[in-house]
């Protein structure tokens, strides 16, 4: 059984709405190769090709010598949520993507050049929330908004936690969510986060990103 059906079946055993599973054309536990998605992407614009678009973005990140298949991905992301969005816009999965795709963009731009995509972002996940208050898309993007936001303009761990938790409590079984409530627990400093960690890579076992921040609790840890 492949891994991704096996999520597919894990998410349905926890009764999530189809409307929220996660897409079956993409692999539920990133590793390396992931990267294989960006050259196989379809001509047409749909919300599966701007997550697999997303994954392989936040998948390159940290791992020295890809950072410029992620910088691709995130210029194709913002062509396809912009399309998609001027078809859709009132789609809340849509608004929230397109924030990742924002947030995404300043962890790769940094400071300065990177900060007009911090307000974008906060812009998308408010709309994503607007449209869908029970969407948890629209929680994890605005959590991991609050996450990285400095507090002095806002961003707040804690509040971050009650995203992800939300997100959890309305699309159980997520290794992503899961995994990120163990990294703002442990930021914390409250207990659980290396059960929320172990569980997500529990659910990607052969995966090397949930395998390093497990070992880490560093959400930025360099992985092979």
């Amino acid at each position: 059984m492949s891994r991704v059906l096996l999520a597919v079946l894990l998410l349905a055993s926890a009764g999530l709405s189809p409307a929220y599973a996660l897409p079956k054309t993409l692999p539920a536990c990133p590793g390396p190769s992931t990267t294989r998605l960006l050259p196989v992407l379809g001509a047409n614009p749909s919300e599966a090709d701007l997550r697999a678009l997303l994954l392989v973005a936040r998948t390159v990140r940290d791992i020295p010598g890809q950072r410029s298949v992620g910088e691709k991905a995130l210029a194709l992301a913002g062509r396809e949520a912009g399309s998609l969005l001027s078809e859709h816009p009132g789609d809340s999965t849509l608004h929230a993507l397109a924030g990742e795709r924002d947030l995404l963009m300043v962890q790769y731009r940094g400071f300065p050049a990177g900060m007009s995509y911090g307000t974008k972002a906060q812009t998308e996940n408010a709309r994503a929330l607007s449209l869908d208050p029970k969407n948890p898309e629209a929680h994890l993007s605005k959590g991991l908004e609050l996450y990285f936001k400095p507090w002095f303009v806002g961003g707040s761990v804690a509040r971050a936690l009650g995203e992800f938790e939300q997100a959890n409590a309305l699309r159980p079984g997520d290794p992503r969510v899961l995994s990120w409530i163990g990294i703002a627990r442990h930021r914390l400093g409250r207990p659980g986060a290396r059960r929320f960690l172990s569980a997500a890579l529990d659910l990607c076992p052969e995966s090397s990103f949930y395998r390093a921040r497990a070992q880490t609790m560093n959400p930025r840890a360099v992985h092979p």
